[in-house]
Formats: C-alpha cells, structure tokens, sequence
C-alpha cells in the first residue's frame, strides 16, 4: 500500500514540478516598480539650487566636444577597407540620407536578432560594406563617428518604437534597470526613480527622463566626451558591480528602455554635463 501511495506522489510530483517551476520563473520575471520621487521640472529646480548655472554657461561659451563633432565629420568623408568606400559613400556626402535616423535609434535588427545601436550599425557598417576594421568602442574615432552621425538628426525628436519583436528586448533592459545588483545591492531605478531629487554626497540624482537624448556628451568629471554606455559602466563600478562589456546585448537593451523613455524629445549632441 506504502509502495504505490509512494509511486502515486511521485508521478503527481513529475506532473506538477514544471508548472512550479514555471510559475516561480514568472514570479521572478515581475518587476517591482517605485512611484517616481519627482518630476524632471523639479529635478532642474532642484539643481540650479545646489548647482547654479555653471554647466549651462559653459555649454553657452562652447562645448569642447564640437571639435570632436568636427573630426567625426571628416571620417564620415574618409575611405576606409578594402572596398574603397568611405560612409559618405552609401550615405551622402554629408549625411543627408542619415538625417532623422539616429532618432530611431536603438531599434530591433532581425539581421541580429536583437537590439542595434548607432555605434553598433557604424562597426557593422565599416565591416560589412566597407571591408574595414570595426572601431574599439569608447575610442576617440568611434566617439567622433558616433556623435557626427547622430548630430545629423539634432533637434528631431526621439522616436524609439518598441513594438512588435523589440517588445522584448524592451523588457529585458526594463528588468536590467530594476534589477539589483553589486556589493551595494542597488539598481539604476533605485538611484532615478525611488530616490530621483535627493543627493547623494556631492551628486544630485537625475530622473531617468532626460537620460539618452544627449549622448555622446562632454562630462567635466572625465575632461572629455563619452558614451552613455559608459556612464552605464560608472554606475555599476559606483554599485560595486563588475561593469559589463560596451555594446553588450545587456546594455543594448538598457539604452533601449532609457530612450523609450526620453521620446518626444529633441535629440541634442554633443551634450555637456558635471
């Protein structure tokens, strides 16, 4: 009798162990969204209160990065492989064809099955088409390339469609965001969502509104212009996390989610920050 009660729970246990298990999957795929602690109109009173308008006036004198704006253009005209092509080549002799593209940028790429970047398509592009070297990302001739072609669709608004096969990739870089992480156990949303407005030492903790509209930008911290990837790098390094390659299918879907949330606005590079 012992024998086949026993034989019974086994196969109820065989049965059922799946769809726990799926439902522990599902459990843990929720996200724990915080109300946000403010509003990006706060945030900027906020800042010219415990800032001033230092960063504002300098960006008014000049930003430093345009002279790296000046350098990307003239690679854009520059030929490069083995196929004698130049990106001026395919796109316009000054990137007329590319005007307004870099606003729908990151988007699903089914040639990758995955999420694609403006400095992800210019290495596959250089690759691909022109028989040349990918770029090391975060290079100062990646960083210039980068801004120059995403310079060429300023004052456009964003425009990230998250429809369809991107869905996902949406939401992966949503979790990523959420996600815990670290020796601090904190995550992105935690600093820009749950404590947006509130300082942290000498730092004011930005909302995550106006975080990819922006980028490459010139930070005064670095004495030089840089990719929002790597600020995403900075923050894990400061969460006491390992900080994961550039380009990355990780922070591919991060940068996602971050411009999702920044449509509707103008893109505007170089951008100049503390």
């Amino acid at each position: 009798m012992f024998k086949k009660a026993f034989k019974v729970f086994i196969c109820l246990a065989i049965l059922l162990l799946p769809l726990l298990f799926s439902k522990m999957a599902r459990a843990g795929d929720e996200i724990k969204e915080y109300e946000p602690n403010c509003t990006y109109e706060e945030y900027e009173k906020t800042y010219l209160d415990f800032y001033g308008s230092s960063t504002q006036e300098m960006a008014e004198e000049g930003n430093p990065a345009d002279l790296m704006l000046d350098d990307g253009e003239e690679l854009f005209k520059t030929v490069a492989g083995t196929r004698g092509k130049s990106c001026a080549s395919c796109h316009g002799e000054n990137g007329e064809k590319l005007k307004g593209v870099a606003a729908r940028y990151p988007k699903y790429d089914p040639a990758i099955k995955g999420i694609n970047t403006i400095a992800y398509q210019i290495n596959r592009c250089r690759v691909e088409k022109m028989g040349a070297k990918p770029l090391k990302y975060e290079s100062y001739d990646q960083l210039a390339l980068t801004l120059y072609v995403k310079s060429l669709s300023n004052g456009m608004p964003i425009n990230v469609s998250i429809d369809g096969p991107a869905r996902p990739f949406y939401e992966k870089g949503k979790k990523f965001y959420y996600t815990r992480m670290g020796q601090w156990n904190f995550s992105c949303a935690l600093c820009h969502v749950k404590y947006a407005c509130k300082r942290v030492r000498t730092n004011l903790m930005s909302p995550n509104r106006h975080h990819a509209d922006h980028w490459p930008s010139y930070r005064l911290k670095w004495g030089k212009a840089g990719s929002l990837q790597r600020r995403f790098r900075g923050c894990m390094k400061n969460m006491r996390a390992k900080p994961l390659p550039y380009q990355s299918e990780e922070y591919r879907n991060l940068e996602l989610y971050l411009t999702y949330q920044a449509n509707g606005l103008p893109l505007e590079v170089p951008g100049m920050r503390m």
